[in-house]
């Protein structure tokens, strides 16, 4: 998902699950840091046969485990069908009900697509429509045809029912390489692109397509995300701003705005066709009058952003007619009913989970390893290597990269670049302990960190469809930013050391997704923070796209790891001085293959998936373990820790 939500702010403690060790490796699996996750990125609403409402959750998987699709009976609140997705997919953006033939649609962003009609004994696939195209979102015509949106190609696809049929309709807006948000009538698909906000209609007769400009604020806009058809009206969302624009399809013209909705969708209009409804984080959710343009709050403030809308009956005197039912992506149900106003929740404690795959990993002041999922809805996770027991810290979000400043844990949240400090001796608070503050500049994904003299030194990766990113020195304290963007021209910042008030970077010729890099080679670059100014940089290997990870051994040399290399910079001499392929040549997007950890004459990386021990005198390499190692840290007991997928290990040294 593209956002972490707030979920409520408290600290829950559970225990480790049983270590498994392998004696003969000195290797442990600590278990699952974060056991049970909710996610479900995308939903939809629809019926089963006899006219029960119902909602549709496709939640998340991992490298475990399949997604799995389920469905929640809404008037009962019980889950009535649930299947592991058949043929692979863990992550599902696409997912949509067709009232015309009463069945759900659902797609995973690596391709394959399938069905689910309610009383169906399994799901059925549609197979992979094609091959290196993930499916990004999904709508359903009136007639029954669905039509799919695609990353990296941005095609609009369609799928008739009633041959089985796909077809390519091509990339709808030239250039853009996301299908992510449509909207369907008899006549039109209206298609919002990523990474740059544009909007094209699509004619279903014709098959031609017609581009139409957003209003010339919006020019520089990152995506159209929602859309929802109201009479004549398109209403859709453009981020980062959260406007809702109000394009009239027949006059051709945008017609209103509202400014900085809280919302990822908006209701079909009410049964008088008169109102639609939408959130907004100040008030709640609020009616929108299609005649006049004003909106007036119901007094009705889900703690909860909307991901679909349905008016749906439930067959009880206290929600008469026609009442408001919202999903959530972490699989929750909120009710609400125009005539008695009142509320009705349904939580998520049906619905089956999986583990979250681990996105960052970091160690505190106390030796404690903190453990970040991938759009982690519970939070971080905090394990503890005295007591062996986690403890999850709510809301943390999808950590890039964790980091230090004297006595508190630094991170780094997509999306939007935030920072946050956390101090480990005070309670756990999101929203205060820690805080967080936005990089701006386009940041979107805070990589690195490494404390310098009263500052730390943080490098990112910009958002999507951006080329530049970050060195920012940020003061935790003050919560001063100083932005240096493109420090290394058209490069992310993934990898930071420091030595002698210095700040040495690593960079990924990578920007953010959906952009081609525009250079070959990643970089080595010194910064001065006093002076603001790049003092110099180098390619240590040439044709690496990122240079993975730094640290300064106690001679002062730079060592670094850089696609299948270990190399070392002499800072008085400014130059690479070896560069040997010690492991298998493996690009990391953003620098994943993170940390290198020196033991007298040993020196530890992660690269190519694997643990190895290097000795730097011989500069011999030894695979330690394998089977798909991402990062390591050092623990306050001297071990070492990384994961693989969803668990936490321990490597005694």
């Amino acid at each position: 998902m593209k956002h972490g939500l707030l979920a409520l702010l408290m600290v829950l403690t559970v225990c480790a699950l049983p270590g498994t060790s392998y004696a003969d490796t000195g290797e442990e699996n600590l278990g699952q840091p974060i056991a049970n996750r909710i996610l479900s990125q995308e939903q939809s609403q629809g019926v089963d046969a006899d006219g029960r409402p119902q909602a549709y959750w496709v939640t998340a998987g991992n490298s475990y485990m399949n997604a799995m699709f389920q469905a929640t009976d809404i008037r009962s609140g019980e889950v009535v069908f649930k299947q592991r997705v058949p043929d692979g997919g863990t992550d599902s953006w696409a997912n949509t009900f067709s009232a015309a033939d009463g069945t759900v649609y659902f797609a995973m962003t690596s391709g394959q697509m399938y069905r689910w009609k309610p009383g169906d004994a399994a799901i059925t696939s549609l197979g992979t429509p094609f091959p290196g195209e993930g499916v990004w979102r999904l709508a359903a015509a009136p007639d029954g045809v669905v039509y799919g949106g695609t990353y990296p190609g941005g095609l609009l696809f369609s799928y008739d029912p009633g041959t089985g049929e796909f077809t390519d309709h091509g990339q709808i807006v030239p250039g853009e390489t996301y299908g992510r948000a449509l909207a369907v009538d008899d006549t039109s698909v209206y298609f919002g692109t990523q990474p740059r906000a544009r909007l094209a209609r699509f004619d279903r007769a014709t098959g031609q397509v017609e581009q139409i400009p957003l209003p010339a604020e919006y020019g520089t806009s990152e995506v159209v995300y929602d859309m929802t058809r109201a009479r004549d009206l398109l209403l859709l969302r453009v981020q980062p701003s959260n406007d809702l624009l109000f394009y009239d399809t027949a006059g051709k013209t945008f017609v209103n705005v509202v400014k900085g909705i809280s919302a990822r969708a908006v209701s079909t209009p009410d049964p008088t066709g008169k109102y639609v409804y939408f959130r907004i984080a100040a008030d709640g959710i609020v009616q929108y009058d299609l005649d006049t343009h004003t909106y007036t709050p119901v007094g009705w403030g889900p703690n909860a952003f909307p991901g679909t809308w349905a008016w749906i009956e439930l067959n009880d005197p206290d929600f008469p007619g026609r009442s408001l039912s919202m999903t959530y992506y972490y699989g929750r149900i909120y009710i609400w009913n125009p005539q008695t106003e009142k509320t009705r929740y349904l939580g998520e404690s049906g619905l089956e989970g999986s583990a979250n795959p681990i996105q960052a990993i970091g160690a505190g002041p106390g030796g404690e390893v903190y453990a970040g999922g991938f759009l982690s809805p519970p939070g971080i996770s905090r394990f503890d290597p005295a007591t062996g027991a986690y403890t999850l810290l709510s809301s943390g979000g999808q950590v890039e990269g964790f980091g230090r400043y004297g006595d508190h844990v630094v991170y780094g949240r997509y999306p939007n670049g935030e920072l946050l400090d956390y101090d480990p001796a005070e309670p756990w608070t999101y929203g205060t302990n820690p805080a967080p503050v936005t990089i701006g500049e386009e940041q979107d994904r805070p990589q690195a960190f490494v404390q310098v003299g009263d500052r730390v030194a943080v490098g990112s990766v910009p958002k999507s469809g951006r080329l530049g990113g970050a060195l920012t020195l940020w003061d935790p304290r003050t919560r001063a930013l100083d932005v240096h963007r493109d420090v290394v021209p058209g490069q992310s910042v993934v990898s930071l050391a420091t030595r002698d008030g210095l700040v040495y970077g690593g960079t990924s010729i990578h920007g953010g997704y959906g952009i081609d890099p525009a250079a070959t080679s990643a970089r080595l670059f010194v910064f001065d923070p006093v002076r603001g100014e790049l003092v110099s940089s180098v390619v240590p290997v040439e044709g690496a796209h990122s240079v993975n990870a730094l640290t300064v051994d106690a001679k002062g040399r730079i060592w670094g790891l850089a696609d299948g290399h270990l190399f070392t910079y002499l800072p008085e001499a400014k130059r690479v001085t070896r560069a040997a392929a010690l492991f298998p040549r493996q690009s990391s997007r953003y620098g994943a293959d993170r940390a290198l950890v020196f033991r007298g004459n040993d020196l530890y990386a992660a690269m190519a998936g694997s643990l190895w021990r290097i000795d730097v005198r011989t500069w011999k390499a030894t695979a330690l373990a394998g089977d798909g190692v991402s990062q390591l840290v050092t623990g306050g007991d001297g071990h070492l820790y990384f994961f693989r997928g969803t668990e936490l290990f321990r490597r005694r040294l």
